[in-house]
C-alpha cells in the first residue's frame, strides 16, 4: 500500500538475554521507550528518510528434470537505513552501543547491543496509520562529512541502519524478525503493538520521561 511522510519513531535498547525493554538511568529514557521527537540538546530531532530493505527472504528455485520443481523461502531480516534531521547525542551513542567512559568520551563496544525500532508513517489520504517494527537490531553508522559554513548553514545529519534479527523473546513476532501494524485492522491497539514490539513495556500514567505515546 503507498504510504506518505514520516510521522514518529520509537526506539528502545533490550536486555540481549531475556529481550526486556531497559529502563531508568541505563536506558534510552526512563520509561524505556524513547520517541524520537525533540528533546534536550536536539531540538529539531526527527526522521527525513527510512529505506526499508529485504522485507521479504530470497526465494530460491529447485530443477529436476529440467524443469522448476520447487521453491524454498528464505528468512527475511529486513534493514532500516536512516537519515536524522538530528538526534539526542546519548540517545544515538547507546544505539551505537558505545561505551562511556563517564568523562564524556565514548568508544565502540565489541559486543552487538540490540535495540527495538518501531517506525509509522501514513495512508495517503492521511486517515490511516502504518507502523513497522523491527526486532533485536544491532545499529549501525556510516561514514561522516562536515563542512564549513559560508554564507548558508552546512548540516551534517546522522546516518543510522537498523539491522534486525530473529526476535529474543520466544514467540515474538512469531520467529520473524519485523511486523507490520495498521490502524486500517478493526482489532488494532496502540498499547497493544507497543507492549508486543517492546516487551516489558507500561503505559505511561503520567507525562513522564520521553513520552512514549507522543505520536500515536
Amino acid at each position: 500500500m503507498a504510504t506518505q511522510g514520516i510521522v514518529g519513531a520509537w526506539f528502545a535498547k533490550a536486555d540481549q538475554n531475556t529481550g526486556q525493554i531497559i529502563a531508568g538511568s541505563d536506558g534510552l529514557d526512563t520509561t524505556g521507550v524513547y520517541f524520537a521527537d525533540g528533546h534536550t540538546n536536539a531540538s529539531a530531532e526527527g526522521l527525513t528518510q527510512v529505506q526499508f530493505a529485504n522485507l521479504t527472504g530470497t526465494v530460491t528455485p529447485g530443477y529436476a528434470n529440467n524443469k522448476q520443481k520447487r521453491a524454498s523461502k528464505g528468512t527475511a531480516y529486513p534493514t532500516a537505513q536512516t537519515t536524522f534531521l538530528d538526534l539526542e547525542f546519548n540517545a544515538q551513542q547507546q544505539m551505537l552501543g558505545m561505551e562511556s567512559d563517564g568523562k564524556g568520551g565514548y568508544t565502540p563496544s565489541d559486543v552487538l547491543k540490540p535495540v527495538y525500532a518501531l517506525f509509522k508513517t501514513q495512508t495517503l489520504d492521511k486517515q490511516h496509520d502504518i507502523y513497522y517494527a523491527l526486532t533485536n537490531c544491532h545499529v549501525t553508522t556510516g561514514n561522516k562529512t562536515l563542512g564549513t559554513n559560508n554564507q548558508n548553514e552546512v548540516d551534517s545529519n546522522d546516518e543510522l541502519t537498523f539491522n534486525s534479527k530473529s526476535p529474543i523473546v520466544d514467540g515474538m513476532f512469531k520467529g520473524q524478525a519485523y511486523k507490520v501494524y495498521s490502524t486500517i485492522d478493526q482489532k488494532f491497539s496502540f498499547d497493544d503493538m507497543m507492549t508486543e514490539v517492546f516487551p516489558g513495556y507500561k503505559k505511561p500514567t503520567s507525562a513522564s520521561g520521553s513520552g512514549t505515546t507522543t505520536g500515536q
